[in-house]
């Protein structure tokens, strides 16, 4: 849905005043309820607060564990960043010091933006870090980590096990470990203090772990450990793996800063699950991938099934290189209405495979082999292309919005993607919108940002898709313009019945109502949902209540979609020009 949020902070027609300037003084009010932003912020690195009268009555997780204390405690404005007292609260971005609990001074970027809320005037502050942010490059290198050995190290040290216990059998457990969001860590602290973090798990890997078990690290964020024991049944060998998860699942203070790690664990059991080094390491290296996928918060082991996943995969690699070939994508649509209007204002293309034999294959089990083999590339230029021109026949107030995948973003030049789109198909620009998710900007954040910029500077609109459930700064929606954010629909789903994503909902529609960006829920699938929603900001809507996916044909009958004639879906065949 499209929640179209004025900027007005006051009552209708008022702008708010630029002398609304912070007092130095004034009495703490129980007003937590006001903006519930910690619910949507507490992920962001950038910090985050609400003041009211002066003073911090809501602060996100970064900004609290930046400080060194809690919101209870939390000390006086003035104490902490005393050129907020003197700013406008005007939404640009000012520079201050910011003086933690500890004495330590840290070069910040702050911004004032005015809100009102139940008759409440209160401001919005929102605080960037400015540490140098070192290359990764800058980690220290697996090699010089004290008491850990490197990679070749501990593939020699197992291999000879294996060789020393041939008879007997070797026993023991392997467990593959990386470290959940390290790449963050790394940029929110700096290399030094993620350097240091490093060395505390170390020490508490060698603390921890008997004096016979193995520890390696293989690269700057993932582990290797073997622990040599004897076991008669699987589930004594899992001690060890217990005992890593919690090693690796803790809140470690470094430098002054208290910083929470998890990690993704994967388990293979010697010999119960083989008895050859070689197979060992890949199947820890199959649970530990399973481990990432799943987002598990415990280990994995190793399960035959995830072999036949293997080789399921090579399969769909196989078969989605022929689907590009024969023609076997296609596309279905879903309306976004306008709750003002009850027309359809947009409509969003979504990919489907016909498969030849499994029929019908959701994007959700294709997508991620896509982008591993790279077909993702040639795929995202079929559907761009595909879906312009069949939007091209619609009415010109009806927008077309396509997904892009990161990967594709990343090895794709989207730039001339887009605007030979455009030319092929003669759909107007201000027609296509692309929806992004948030790990775009895991790598390569400048180049991304350059390429948007370029593809928005057409009057194509951008979206932030999937908003509230990643990782990335908020300050990214600082750094690049978006058109509109979309909440995820797992908020729009639970905000009947759990109160925290109701907050969350309304906190992400007063965060696109300060950064003057227009706000998309999904999901809508209830009356109950919809009504809500209408005594909300909201103005329009998408989900299953409105209209399900489907051919564009079979949407002529929504209102707004008739003012000409649908044609007949026909998938466009494209060169091998277009798709290189």
């Amino acid at each position: 849905m499209i929640v179209r949020i004025s900027q007005r902070t006051g009552q209708e027609g008022e702008r708010p005043c630029a002398d609304t300037r912070l007092p130095k003084t004034a009495s703490r009010e129980n007003i937590k309820t006001l903006f519930p932003i910690h619910h949507l912020a507490d992920a962001s690195s950038e910090g985050l607060a609400i003041l009211y009268q002066g003073r911090i009555i809501e602060a996100n997780r970064s900004l609290l564990s930046c400080l060194g204390t809690d919101l209870q405690n939390f000390p006086p404005l003035e104490e902490i960043l005393p050129a907020a007292l003197k700013a406008l609260p005007d939404n640009q971005y000012h520079s201050g010091l910011l003086m933690t609990l500890q004495k330590e001074t840290i070069p910040v970027q702050f911004r004032l933006t005015p809100l009102r809320r139940n008759d409440k005037d209160c401001l919005a502050l929102a605080v960037t870090f400015l540490r140098s942010l070192s290359p990764a490059t800058d980690i220290l290198p697996p090699d010089s980590a004290p008491g850990l050995c490197s990679r070749t190290e501990f593939e020699r040290h197992l291999e000879d096990f294996f060789l020393k216990h041939a008879v007997p059998q070797a026993a023991g457990i392997l467990l593959h470990v990386n470290i959940n969001r390290f790449r963050t860590i790394n940029e929110r602290y700096g290399a030094r203090i993620a350097n240091d973090l490093l060395e505390a798990i170390g020490q508490r890997l060698q603390t921890f772990l008997s004096d016979d078990c193995i520890v390696a690290r293989f690269s700057s964020d993932e582990f290797g450990i073997f622990c040599p024991f004897p076991y008669e049944q699987p589930t004594e060998a899992t001690h060890w793996a217990q005992i890593t998860r919690d090693i690796f699942h803790t809140t470690l203070p470094v430098d002054g800063h208290r910083i929470h790690i998890t990690a993704s664990i994967g388990c293979c059991l010697i010999p119960f699950d083989t008895y050859r080094f070689e197979t060992a390491c890949h199947y820890a290296e199959l649970a530990l991938s399973e481990a990432r996928r799943l987002q598990s918060p415990d280990w994995i082991s190793f399960n035959p099934v995830m072999q036949a996943d293997v080789q399921h995969r090579c399969e769909m690699e196989h078969d989605l290189q022929r689907a590009l070939e024969s023609n076997e994508f296609f596309l279905e649509f879903q309306p976004l209405i306008c709750l003002k209007t009850n027309r359809v204002e947009c409509v969003e293309a979504l990919l489907r495979w016909q498969h030849p034999v499994r029929g019908v294959i959701a994007p959700n089990e294709f997508i991620p082999v896509a982008e591993d083999c790279n077909l993702i590339v040639p795929i995202g230029r079929w559907v761009l292309l595909e879906a312009c021109a069949q939007a091209s026949r619609l009415p010109e107030h009806i927008r077309i919005a396509v997904n892009i995948s990161a990967v594709q973003f990343a090895h794709d030049d989207m730039y001339a993607a887009v605007i030979q789109t455009l030319f092929q198909t003669g759909l107007a620009a201000e027609r296509l919108e692309l929806e992004l998710t948030e790990s775009i900007f895991l790598d390569a954040v400048q180049r991304n940002l350059e390429t948007m910029g370029k593809i928005r500077a057409l009057g194509v609109k951008i979206v932030m898709d999937d908003f509230g459930i990643g990782f990335s700064s908020l300050n990214y929606l600082r750094s690049f313009p978006f058109d509109r954010i979309k909440i995820d629909r797992s908020f729009i789903r639970d905000m009947l019945n759990d109160p925290q994503a109701q907050s969350i909902v309304s906190a992400i529609m007063t965060l696109g109502h300060a950064m003057s960006m227009e706000v998309i829920a999904e999901g809508v699938e209830t009356a109950a949902q919809l009504d809500m929603l209408r005594h909300t900001s909201c103005t329009t809507a998408q989900g299953f209540l409105m209209g399900r996916p489907a051919p564009l044909a079979d949407l002529s009958a929504c209102p707004g979609m008739t003012d000409t004639t649908v044609l007949p879906q026909k998938n466009v065949r494209i060169s091998r020009d277009h798709l290189s």
